[in-house]
């Protein structure tokens, strides 16, 4: 038991814990009408509205510790919502209480999800520096393949392997990757838009953003987990096949996607996107579409993202208030 400030952060952090978990199961639960309309937007405002997603129960959380602060210090209000909130005993916090077992559960699960990708990125990152060493050295000059000379700049990693790929990753210092594998089987306007797309997301920071947006979406059940990393990275493509279409013809771009769509499934190997931009991924038919027929782009829905989070965050608080003095109701600490 704790009788002093930390019994109060531990308190604080409790009702941010209820709020985040609250906003959590309320937005899981409109996911899939969420899911059917969000397909309909642009990519770019399709990312906007992951992101909301994936950040609305972590704004949440916080705007209802905010809320319970004057409950917690006894202070006085004129904000509406707390006279509704009440915390009891604010300056005591049992360890062996439902409290303290789901801060425990939370760092737990948290610590799991950020060790098991940490490790994950380590093997991946660890493999690839190998491969890397093992490779070509490529000082900016001309990759000779098949009897054939392409010219590849000194930012590109030519990694001397059979499988036909090219990607960016990277945390602190992302670069890009092609094999030879790839460089054999295509042309050199090809293998110019290929660079040109994954210098695009060097650019853009894609795979550092791919990334924290997995973390954030590990709060979600699996299936809506996955879900949301596949339209996040396809939104991601097709951002980026929009953007190296302003250097070359949308028809060359596609074209190309499809040529490789082709290579890749001629080889058969499967591919980790969590952590990586890959140029093909499984959603080329619809990455085509969109460069060669591309659909009215509609505005950003402001009024209803707005009305969701309020709506949201008023729930949450709602429901961190009333489960808590249900619990309080039938155990005692």
């Amino acid at each position: 038991m704790l009788i002093n400030e930390w019994a109060i952060v531990f308190n604080l952090l409790s009702i941010a814990l209820m709020g985040l978990l609250a906003a959590a199961a309320l937005l899981a639960l409109i996911w899939p009408l969420m899911a059917r309309h969000i397909t309909l937007f642009f990519a770019g405002t399709r990312k906007k509205l992951m992101w909301l997603f994936v950040v609305t129960p972590w704004v949440a959380g916080i705007l209802c510790l905010f809320i319970f602060i004057p409950s917690v210090f006894q202070l006085e209000s004129t904000l509406w919502l707390t006279t509704l909130s009440h915390w009891h005993h604010p300056y005591v916090f049992y360890l062996d209480s439902w409290h303290g077992a789901a801060l425990f559960l939370f760092t737990l699960g948290t610590a799991y999800v950020l060790i098991k990708n940490g490790l994950g990125a380590a093997r991946h990152f660890n493999a690839l520096n190998l491969l890397t060493r093992l490779s070509k050295e490529n000082p900016g000059s001309r990759i000779q393949n098949n009897s054939r000379q392409w010219k590849i700049g000194r930012d590109i990693i030519v990694l001397e392997s059979r499988t036909p790929v090219a990607f960016a990753t990277g945390l602190l210092n992302p670069r890009c990757y092609v094999t030879t594998g790839l460089i054999g089987q295509v042309s050199e306007a090809e293998l110019d838009i290929i660079l040109a797309h994954e210098r695009t997301h060097i650019k853009h920071k894609d795979t550092q953003k791919k990334l924290f947006f997995a973390l954030l979406a590990s709060l979600y059940p699996k299936p809506i987990a996955q879900r949301l990393n596949g339209l996040f990275s396809l939104a991601t493509e097709q951002l980026t096949d929009a953007d190296v279409s302003q250097s070359y013809s949308v028809f060359e771009v596609a074209q190309t996607l499809v040529n490789v769509a082709k290579i890749r499934r001629f080889s058969g190997d499967s591919v980790n996107t969590v952590s990586i931009n890959y140029f093909i991924t499984d959603d080329v038919d619809v990455r085509v579409r969109a460069l060669v027929a591309p659909q009215k782009i509609r505005s950003f829905p402001w009024a209803h993202c707005l009305l969701i989070m309020m709506l949201t965050t008023t729930l949450s608080f709602a429901g961190v208030d009333t489960l808590h003095h249900l619990i309080e109701a039938f155990f005692s600490h």
